[in-house]
């Protein structure tokens, strides 16, 4: 079967593509990475430099606008709007044959329409929940802590509606995603979950968490999409001697006045970290805490359960596709600071617990298979239509 994908940037898409190759179905990958990423990726993945196509034009002139100080993001959206018209195009002008085009939300209208008109199937996959689901429940978010959001773009809506309409199927990582596509009237006969991988050969337990203090940590973008605002309340009212929250990853500006006002102490903010370090935060924390309002399956969950770190996370990350209550984690409500600082309590107060749930986790990961298994799955899905 001669399989070609189109993304973005990396998401889960060179993660399946590896796996395609190695079982002889990737025809090609197109990408908006610059030419040096794609090398890079070419050489960690193993993959031939030759099947990777890419075209960092739009892209980069996307990247570069903003950081031009008067740049809105009304004015980004509109450059998204040439950027996805741009890319469509040009994966559709460069399409090889194939039996199956899987391309990533936004960037396979075109491409789909051609690889359907030479007998092929399109999939449109889409890694969080439909997009005008999102745009609604973030809108909601942000009117909450009276924090301005540009409302999404309606070209970029409407364009992913007419890529649901035109795919022959949809492909989804979650039960809570296909949710929010049922929601907007997609019949979920047109929808499959396929839930990711983890790479088991890259996240493993290294340590054990401090025995002097309690450690939690969130990895991702710090933002009101993630839910950062009630962790950051939550984290406050905890009462704990000896409590410290990490953050691993890059804090979204327009949380940096409540950020001041609900206070800092005892929470440290790494940063960005190169990838090969996470497994360490992971395995040295108590809990990994992941609030979001929105999102399709954080990979970070399936990592921290791979290195032995128990989770607490809403339905809104896909957790009830990955493990189950009690079990490997919590499943606490979103949008609730006393859920989160319940969640807290119960884990801090049981070290027994907290082991069960470690030992767990690490058991389901290696049920549930690595990115073999999930390109095991898309597979037969393609080979099923």
């Amino acid at each position: 079967m001669r399989i070609v994908q189109s993304t973005w940037v990396r998401y889960h898409h060179f993660d399946l593509a590896r796996e395609l190759y190695q079982m002889g179905h990737l025809e090609r990958i197109f990408t908006c990475l610059p030419w040096w990423k794609a090398n890079l990726e070419a050489e960690q993945q193993q993959i031939p430099r030759d099947l990777i196509t890419c075209n960092f034009l739009m892209q980069g002139i996307r990247r570069i606008c903003q950081k031009v100080p008067f740049y809105s993001k009304e004015m980004d959206g509109r450059l998204a709007v040439v950027e996805t018209r741009f890319y469509s195009n040009w994966v559709a002008d460069n399409l090889p044959e194939c039996d199956v085009y899987m391309g990533i939300s936004g960037s396979g209208l075109h491409a789909g329409k051609l690889a359907k008109s030479r007998g092929a199937a399109y999939i449109m996959d889409r890694g969080s929940t439909h997009i005008r689901y999102a745009n609604r429940i973030l809108n909601e978010e942000y009117a909450k802590w009276n924090i301005k959001r540009a409302n999404e773009n309606e070209w970029l809506m409407a364009n992913e509606e007419a890529e649901i309409n035109e795919s022959t199927l949809i492909t989804v990582p979650s039960d809570f995603v296909k949710a929010s596509f049922v929601e907007q009237g997609v019949d979920s006969n047109k929808i499959k979950v396929v839930p990711y991988g983890v790479s088991l050969s890259e996240f493993y337990p290294t340590g054990q968490p401090p025995v002097d203090k309690f450690c939690i940590l969130f990895v991702g973008q710090f933002s009101i999409r993630k839910g950062a605002l009630y962790l950051l309340e939550a984290f406050k009212q905890f009462k704990h001697p000896k409590k410290e929250l990490i953050i691993v990853g890059h804090v979204s500006e327009d949380l940096s006045l409540y950020i001041k006002q609900i206070g800092v102490a005892n929470v440290k903010f790494v940063g960005a970290v190169p990838r090969n370090e996470v497994k360490t935060y992971m395995s040295t924390s108590h809990v990994l805490v992941l609030p979001s309002i929105e999102e399709g399956l954080a990979l970070v969950q399936a990592q921290a359960m791979a290195c032995g770190c128990p989770i607490i996370a809403t339905p809104n990350t896909g957790s009830e596709t990955l493990f189950d209550h009690e079990k490997e984690g919590l499943i606490i409500e979103a949008m609730s600071t006393n859920s989160i600082i319940e969640a807290f309590d119960k884990l801090s107060q049981d070290s027994l617990l907290r082991g069960n749930m470690g030992n767990a986790g690490l058991e389901k990961v290696k049920k549930l298979g690595g990115w073999r298994t999930y390109a095991e799955n898309m597979v037969n899905i393609f080979q099923g239509i």
